[in-house]
C-alpha cells in the first residue's frame, strides 16, 4: 500500500509538472528504500507499539519533497543517514560495538558528501556512545577512524579525477539565519508547522521521560537529538532547511505522532493526529 501511494504520487506529480525530468523516477526507489528502513528501525527497536502509524506518517510527510522540489542527492543522503541510525540503535545488543560505531560514522560521512549539513548528525554517534558504551576509549576513537577512511577515499578521488569534491564541501557551509528573514513564502508555512510539532514532541518527551522504561530510554534520546539537529538546521540555515533539510525531522516526528496516537484514548483526537500529515502534504501542494 505504501509503495503504491509513493509510485502514484510521484507519477502524477511528474505528469502534472512538465518541468520535471523523467530521471527523477529513481526517487521512487530511494524513497521506498528509506521508508523500508524506517519500518525496520521502528519495529526492531520497540519505538512504538506494533502498528503502521509511523510508516503512514513517514510516507505522507516524505512525499512533501515533491512540492518543495527537494534535490535527489538530499534524498540519497537521507537514506544513508537512516542506515546510520539503524546501526546506532542496534548498540543496545552489546555485540560488535566497534563495527557498529564505525559503520554508523561511515554512513553519515557518505551522507555528508551528498548533503553537507548531514554533518550535524555526527552528534548522534557520540550521544549513542555515551548512552551505551562510554567506558571504553576505543569506542570514542572509532568515529575518527571511520571519518578518516572517508576523507582518504575523497582525497584519492580528488587526486585521480581532479573534481575538487573536498574543497566544494567546505564552500557549501553558508549560513542563512532564520532571524535574518523578514519575508517568507507561503509554502514555508508548512515547515513552520513541522517545527512546531517537533518542539512540542521534544517538550512531551522531556516531561514524560520518567514514564519511559529505562531499557528503551536511550533510543528515544537518540530520536530526540536527531530532532534537535533538524531544529538547529532550521535556525542556522533556513534556506537549506527549506530545500530538503527538513526531511531529517520526519523519523523522530513520525515516532512522536505514532506514540501520541497510542497514548490518546479519545477517537476523534486519534483521527486528527493521523490526518495531520495528509493536511501538511496537501497544504504544501496548494501553497506551491
Amino acid at each position: 500500500m505504501v509503495f503504491i501511494i509513493v509510485v502514484l504520487t510521484v507519477l502524477i506529480t511528474i505528469l502534472w509538472d512538465p518541468q520535471r525530468q523523467w530521471w527523477e523516477l529513481i526517487a521512487i526507489l530511494i524513497l521506498s528504500g528509506s521508508l523500508a528502513l524506517v519500518e525496520f528501525i521502528v519495529s526492531k527497536n520497540d519505538l512504538t507499539p506494533s502498528s503502521s502509524y509511523v510508516l503512514w506518517c513517514a510516507t505522507i510527510l516524505s512525499l512533501t519533497y515533491l512540492a518543495f522540489k527537494v534535490p535527489l542527492h538530499i534524498m540519497v543522503a537521507l537514506f544513508f543517514v537512516l542506515l546510520a541510525i539503524r546501526r546506532l540503535l542496534s548498540l543496545k545488543t552489546g555485540h560488535s560495538i566497534i563495527k557498529k560505531i564505525f559503520d554508523a560514522t561511515f554512513w553519515i560521512a557518505i551522507a555528508t558528501v551528498f548533503y553537507h549539513w548531514s554533518a550535524l548528525l555526527y552528534l548522534l554517534v557520540f550521544v549513542s556512545i555515551f548512552l551505551y558504551v562510554r567506558n571504553d576509549f576505543r569506542h570514542w576513537a572509532t568515529p575518527f577512524i571511520a571519518l578518516g577512511c572517508v576523507w582518504v577515499l575523497l582525497f584519492t578521488y580528488d587526486y585521480v579525477w581532479d573534481n575538487h569534491v573536498i574543497s566544494s564541501l567546505w564552500d557549501l557551509y553558508k549560513s542563512s539565519y532564520l532571524w535574518e528573514y523578514t519575508v517568507f513564502q507561503s509554502q514555508e508555512i508548512i515547515l513552520f508547522f513541522l517545527i512546531i510539532f517537533s518542539v512540542f514532541g521534544l517538550f512531551i518527551y522531556l516531561t514524560k521521560l520518567i514514564d519511559i522504561q529505562q531499557s528503551v530510554r536511550p533510543r528515544f534520546t537518540i530520536m530526540t537529538f536527531m530532532g534537535l539537529c533538524g531544529i538547529a538546521l532550521f535556525l542556522i540555515d533556513f534556506e537549506s532547511f527549506c530545500n530538503g533539510g527538513y526531511l531529517f525531522l520526519i523519523l523522530p516526528l513520525s515516532v512522536f505522532i505514532a506514540r501520541a496516537v497510542h497514548a490518546i484514548n479519545h477517537k476523534i483526537f486519534k483521527e486528527i493526529l493521523l490526518w495531520i500529515p495528509v493536511l501538511l502534504l496537501l497544504g504544501s501542494f496548494l501553497l506551491y
